[in-house]
C-alpha cells in the first residue's frame, strides 16, 4: 500500500483522489470501528461517523482551515470520537426527555401522540415509495403480500432467486435510506416515540 506524508494526503484529498481516500479508509476504518464498538455503536454507527469525518476533512483541506502540520490520521480519528460522543449525549438528552414525556402524559394523551406519529410515519413512507422505480415497488410489495423470492423471480423475470433476493435488500436500503434523509423523519422519531425504521 502507498504511504502519503500528511501534506500530500491534504493535497490529494482537496483533488479527490481515489487513492488517497482508500487509502485512509484501509488504514483507519479498522480502528474507527473498534473504537465506535467499543463505546457502543455498532458498524453501520462506525461507517456513518467515518464517512461523517472525511468529509469533514476535506471540506476543511479544500478551504484551508488546517495547518498542513496536522497529523491527518490522529485528526481523523479524534473527529471520529468526537462525533460519536455527541451523538452518545444527545441519545441520552432523548431518550430522558422522552421518559419525562411519558410521565408527564395520561394514558389517552400517549395513544393519541402515538395514532398521530403512526400515522405520519405511514405517510412518510409512501411518500417515498411513489418515488421508487418500478422494479422496487414490485420487488418490495411482492416481498410483503408473502411471496417467496421463488415467486418474485419468476413474476420479475429476474435471473435467479438469490438475485430477487439482493434486489429486494437493495430496495429496502434504498427507501430506508431515502426515508431517513428526510427531514421529517427526524421530527416523527424524536418528539416522543424511539425511531421507526
Amino acid at each position: 500500500m502507498q504511504q502519503y506524508s500528511n501534506s500530500e494526503l491534504l493535497t490529494k484529498l482537496t483533488e479527490q483522489d481515489q487513492t488517497a481516500l482508500n487509502y485512509l479508509y484501509i488504514k483507519l476504518f479498522p480502528k474507527v470501528k473498534k473504537m465506535i464498538l467499543r463505546l457502543g455503536g455498532d458498524y453501520d454507527n462506525a461507517n456513518d461517523v467515518f464517512q461523517n469525518a472525511i468529509i469533514l476533512l476535506y471540506r476543511k483541506a479544500k478551504n484551508n482551515e488546517l495547518n498542513q502540520t496536522i497529523m491527518v490520521e490522529k485528526y481523523v480519528v479524534g473527529i471520529c470520537k468526537v462525533v460519536w460522543q455527541k451523538h452518545l449525549s444527545q441519545e441520552k438528552a432523548r431518550s430522558i426527555r422522552n421518559e419525562k414525556l411519558k410521565h408527564e402524559l395520561s394514558p389517552y394523551e400517549q395513544e393519541t401522540i402515538s395514532e398521530y406519529l403512526l400515522s405520519k410515519r405511514k405517510q412518510l413512507y409512501l411518500e417515498h415509495f411513489k418515488r421508487l422505480n418500478d422494479d422496487c415497488k414490485n420487488v418490495l410489495t411482492a416481498f410483503l403480500k408473502g411471496m417467496s423470492f421463488a415467486e418474485i423471480a419468476k413474476n420479475q423475470n429476474f435471473t435467479s432467486e438469490e438475485y430477487a433476493r439482493r434486489k429486494k435488500y437493495l430496495c429496502k436500503e434504498y427507501l430506508v435510506k431515502s426515508i431517513k434523509s428526510d427531514p421529517n423523519y427526524h421530527l416523527l422519531s424524536n418528539d416522543y416515540d424511539e425511531e421507526f425504521l
